[in-house]
């Protein structure tokens, strides 16, 4: 109870003061995957030195962390699972409180075994260790299904045949194939909620304006509109393609925003550089070029390049601070030489021009 208590105060904290959002802290929490064995490296925090990772459940079963160090760092580190039907860190303090948890604190080795999960519920990890250390930690994650009847791709949520039905389609932007992902939903409280599916059915009692909708899903990059809108109607279908991690192609990092004419991130650009930070940890045989352009004309071809190079350095620089090798990472700056629109007509076709994008290579 004391590190629960412990970890809940001093994870308000970090939601509050963070000016980053590392995974160092829940809101920056790796997305990691329910099957496979990754590694990752403390940050060497000097006060807090934590480390948060997600886990999703696609179907009702058991889940298995074994989580080995290779140093020291397990000597000193205790930890705390978080069982919950929303986000962790999207919990009010209240629920919180409520939230099925489980503290260990053992050395050299922890496991945690069969626990069991329903689908669409979220295991949160955070281990905790001494200040200063930035050791690497080994993670095996397992999942055996218990119900193998649940459809896992599929969610229905409709329940009234008069109303209309709005449902959301994941599919890969090449190929169009079917992708599971962890859908965020806000808007309307028949809506708002965490789902994992390829195809989300929900039944709708009013328009949506302004909602929002976050989409994630591992080797893809993640997609977020704040002011979604959903038209009510008999049946609405939102498709939404997703652009995969792709060796030897460049990629465009959609919503990674800088501050108008400066080289600053701005904090709406976290969630899409974190799942790319996620990419680069959990899979270390790659490297990536990262590539700045801005929308300038010829006259400032000198500023423009030296704008695009110093935001591929700030874009660099945030995934060192969150724990990639600066080794991995290769900033160019192009700066107007390579626009998608060379003589844009409005400030769209001008963001258009504004752009990061991300070449994968293998070691």
């Amino acid at each position: 109870m004391k590190i629960f208590l412990f970890l809940l105060f001093t994870t308000a904290l970090n939601v509050l003061f963070a000016q980053r959002s590392s995974y160092n802290n829940c809101a920056g929490a790796v997305f990691a995957p329910i099957e496979g064995s990754f590694s990752l490296n403390f940050l060497g925090e000097k006060k807090q030195n934590q480390m948060w990772l997600v886990f999703i459940a696609p179907k009702t079963g058991k889940f298995n962390l074994n989580i080995t160090t290779i140093s020291a760092s397990l000597h000193y580190a205790k930890g705390v699972l978080y069982i919950s039907n929303e986000e962790w860190c999207d919990l009010t303090p209240l629920q919180k409180t409520q939230t099925d948890s489980v503290a260990f604190d053992e050395k050299n080795f922890l496991a945690l075994q069969n626990v069991e999960l329903e689908k669409n519920q979220f295991a949160t990890i955070c281990l905790e260790t001494q200040g200063n250390l930035r050791d690497a930690v080994l993670f095996e994650s397992a999942f055996l299904a218990t119900n193998l009847g649940e459809e896992e791709q599929i969610l229905d949520f409709t329940y009234d045949e008069a109303l209309p039905v709005y449902t959301l389609v994941l599919r890969d932007g090449q190929t169009r194939a079917p992708i599971s992902g962890r859908i965020s939903l806000q808007g309307a409280p028949e809506i708002n909620g965490s789902y994992f599916a390829s195809q989300l059915s929900i039944s709708l009692k009013q328009p949506i304006k302004k909602g929002s909708l976050k989409i994630e899903a591992p080797g893809y990059f993640p997609v977020e509109y704040k002011e979604h809108r959903i038209p009510l109607g008999a049946t609405y279908i939102d498709t939404i393609y997703l652009s995969g991690f792709k060796t030897g192609e460049l990629t465009k990092l959609e919503q990674v925003y800088f501050s108008a004419g400066l080289p600053e991130i701005m904090e709406e650009s976290y969630a899409q550089l974190n799942r790319l930070r996620d990419l680069l940890l959990l899979n270390p045989q790659i490297n990536i070029e990262i590539h700045g352009h801005v929308n300038l004309d010829e006259n400032g071809a000198k500023k423009a390049q030296k704008l695009s190079k110093q935001r591929a350095e700030m874009v660099k620089n945030y995934l060192v601070q969150n724990g990639v090798s600066a080794k991995r990472l290769y900033p160019i700056g192009f700066g107007s030489s390579k626009p998608v629109y060379k003589k844009p007509k409005d400030e769209e076709e001008k963001e258009a021009n504004r752009r990061v994008e991300i070449l994968i290579k293998e070691n």
